[in-house]
């Protein structure tokens, strides 16, 4: 399976009926990787803006640790944190792929961007051959 990004879209924004909004929700946890798979978020806005979550990181004291006083893996779970955490636009140009299994049903959709802003999107219902 490997890593990916998460890609947050209003359901409103895609083509599928008013049924399939329904059933999809408000965000189904679509996957891309068609960026980092650092597993951040990617967001397409209602403005049609292409943006991603990035941030820093700092060390965590160890009194703050989950594990102060743990050996091996344990002492290093909690040693960093995310910190100035912002959204940035990306200028995009081309498709960008997402999809999710949604009940039985698997959803890919193609957004195409110019210059960091959507221009459309296309996709839906896949049919899965066995």
């Amino acid at each position: 399976m490997g890593m990916f990004d998460n890609l947050i879209i209003n359901t409103d924004e895609l083509p599928v009926t008013d049924e399939e909004k329904k059933l999809i929700g408000k965000n189904p946890n679509w996957q891309t990787k068609d960026f980092d798979c650092i597993l951040t978020e990617i967001y397409i806005t209602d403005d049609g803006e292409l943006k991603i979550n990035k941030w820093n990181y700092e060390k965590v004291p160890k009194e703050e640790r989950p594990y102060p006083d743990g050996k091996g893996i344990f002492e290093l779970m909690g040693s960093l944190r995310r910190v100035n955490e912002r959204l940035e636009i990306i200028n995009h140009n081309g498709h960008i792929n997402f999809y999710s299994i949604i009940g039985d049903d698997y959803y890919e959709f193609f957004a195409e961007f110019t210059n960091g802003k959507l221009v459309s999107i296309n996709g839906g219902k896949q049919k899965l051959s066995m």
